[in-house]
């Protein structure tokens, strides 16, 4: 009897343990007590659309299939790397080394291939730039640039 109870006994321990906290990786998408600048470092951003207001036609897309691979790396709070990815528009294209800040690293400004930008959206896996002005004859220019993980 004495066994009977024992080994009863080391099922349920073990039946206890095993009904601890499941172990599970961290999601690398958790944007969870991040500010805006540390979103923007958590990993590199590929350029998925870019869209123009300017045109007499409306909005346009101007992204063609190779700024899709272009690949904006935010190494730390003032600076980047562009990687042109493998479909390069100019054959002669290597990485580069840019400035990049955000004046309030909780904010939505940002200023980014030297242009002044609103964050309209963002998410561990996407966000969307927004840039706003009037040109020269008076017209209001949007420019969209979407960046996802």
């Amino acid at each position: 009897m004495r066994k009977v109870f024992l080994g009863l006994a080391l099922v349920a321990v073990g039946f206890i343990a095993s009904c601890g906290k499941d172990s599970t990786t961290a999601d690398a998408n958790d944007i969870t007590g991040k500010n805006n600048q540390q979103i923007f470092q958590m990993h590199p951003w590929r350029g998925i659309s870019f869209t123009d207001s300017s045109g007499k036609s409306g909005v346009q897309e101007t992204y063609t299939a190779c700024d899709k691979d272009d690949i904006y790396t935010f190494t730390s709070a003032t600076s980047y790397n562009w990687n042109p990815g493998a479909n390069k528009c100019d054959p002669t294209s290597t990485p580069v080394d840019a400035a990049w800040n955000m004046s309030d690293p909780a904010g939505k400004n940002v200023n980014f291939m030297n242009y002044d930008w609103v964050i309209e959206t963002i998410s561990g896996t996407n966000m969307v730039l927004r840039r706003r002005w009037i040109n020269n004859q008076g017209d209001e220019i949007t420019w969209r640039l979407s960046l996802a993980k």
